[in-house]
């Protein structure tokens, strides 16, 4: 979704706010340790774009009023943002209130926290090379998108061995991987075992997602 522009598009509407601004500004510029040089300007293009604005509002107004007018807004729109980038969003001698009064958009400055992922990951293990396990992760189906938008990496866990896992005791950290396939090696003396696997989501902050639902097994060959 597109993010809506603070500054109205009506040309009446653009003139008022940026007026309501000006003398905002002005009120408060000791305050805010802002130069009133950096101001002239600013004022010298809104009684421009003003002056026009009323040209051309006359009925028999001609093409070089319109046109003039056109101008000298869109003169006065650019100066007025870079000055709000430059001077208004950031300043921290500025409260969100005067930002509300001068209609301008307020910064958030609390990161949103990543979300937790939910999705289950599904895995396909390739066991044809000696002694290595190649392992695919994916989200929604092997065919689909390789990690869901919540997710940074994903965690491997195996149990090299024996029979299935029934217990979290019995699971062994594997590694920790941002992409997909992770190769995982094995020794000699670990050929002909079943290992056991099972993954999990994580986003930046390593929290974790449910493990997946069903666990994969695959031979040492």
């Amino acid at each position: 979704m597109a993010r809506v522009d603070y500054i109205p598009r009506q040309d009446g509407k653009f003139l008022e706010w940026a007026h309501k601004l000006i003398l905002y500004l002005k009120a408060h510029l000791t305050a805010w340790g802002i130069d009133p040089d950096l101001v002239a300007p600013i004022e010298t293009l809104y009684n421009i774009y003003s002056n026009a604005y009323t040209l051309a509002q006359d009925p028999n107004r001609g093409k070089v009023d319109v046109l003039s007018k056109n101008e000298s807004r869109d003169a006065l729109k650019a100066a007025l943002r870079q000055f709000v980038k430059e001077h208004l969003i950031y300043n921290s001698l500025i409260t969100n209130e005067d930002r509300e009064h001068m209609g301008l958009p307020i910064h958030d400055t609390k990161p949103t926290p990543p979300r937790v992922p939910t999705d289950m990951p599904i895995a396909e293990i390739n066991f044809a090379t000696h002694l290595q396990h190649i392992i695919h992760v994916k989200t929604g189906t092997l065919t689909g998108r390789a990690k869901p938008s919540d997710a940074h990496s994903f965690e491997v866990w195996n149990k090299v061995g024996g029979d299935q896992p029934k217990d979290d005791s019995e699971w062994s950290y594997v590694n920790t991987s941002t992409r997909s396939p992770l190769t995982v090696n094995y020794p000699l003396a670990d050929v002909g075992k079943t290992v056991y696997y099972r993954f999990r989501w994580l986003n930046t902050r390593n929290q974790a997602g449910p493990w997946s639902e069903a666990i994969i097994s695959a031979v040492i060959a």
